[in-house]
């Protein structure tokens, strides 16, 4: 009787050894099938957020370079009129243009849905905590400071200078488009320092719009690059 229950003693632990054996790569199955989705949805979210990068970094392009009435040309108008203005230069018909880019400013459109994602999610799925913090400063910081020069320039725009389009140019209106401001008395307007302080003023939020996008772009495609290294 003795030898008989040491078996089943022995048999009963050697069951009980295979069944918490088993419970235990049960668990390590599932905490890797948890980690492989977790992966999996990190992976998902960065995508989006690398596509999100590749569309603002498209729209930077064409506020920074590319459309007609782009930033560049308009810090460049506006520094040929005040040249102009300052050195009492005789008009000539391209200032008409001129005139006219001086007011071409745009905003950025900022696709964020990839990073919305994250924040529903919780930051914490991006692993990297480098990466992680270099996300969040972008979609909350650099894009925050982008939109803030913005405003400032618009601001600037719609108090100060409207006024000044509106009472001492004359629009000129081709195909539905304004082509052309021209000034109803430009030799009058060379010796108005209120307008040229305004549109120096004007200059300087351009200008630091233009910085400021300049250094969200150069943040932009760094964050990109950092992302598709990761998930190499």
């Amino acid at each position: 009787m003795e030898n008989k229950t040491g078996k089943y003693f022995k048999y009963a632990i050697g069951e009980i050894i295979l069944v918490v054996i088993g419970i235990l790569i049960a668990l390590q199955i599932n905490n890797w099938n948890e980690t492989k989705k977790i992966k999996e949805k990190e992976r998902q979210v960065l995508t989006e957020i690398v596509s999100d990068l590749e569309f603002t970094l498209q729209d930077l392009d064409r506020v920074i370079n590319k459309r007609t009435n782009n930033l560049k040309r308009t810090i460049n108008s506006i520094n040929t009129i005040i040249d102009v203005l300052e050195k009492d230069k005789p008009y000539h018909d391209s200032l008409a243009f001129y005139f006219r880019a001086t007011n071409a400013y745009d905003a950025i459109d900022f696709k964020t849905s990839g990073y919305q994602s994250l924040v529903s999610i919780g930051t914490d799925l991006i692993e990297n905590p480098e990466l992680r913090s270099s996300i969040g400063k972008f979609h909350t910081s650099s894009i925050d400071d982008s939109k803030g020069s913005f405003q400032e320039v618009h601001l600037d725009f719609y108090s100060y200078m409207l006024d000044y389009y509106r009472k001492k140019f004359t629009i000129i209106i081709i195909n539905n488009s304004v082509e052309k401001l021209v000034p109803n008395d430009f030799d009058a307007l060379k010796k108005d320092k209120e307008y040229i302080q305004s549109i120096k003023t004007f200059l300087s939020v351009n200008i630091a719009y233009f910085e400021t996008l300049n250094n969200v772009e150069n943040e932009a495609k760094q964050l990109k690059k950092d992302i598709e290294n990761y998930l190499e």
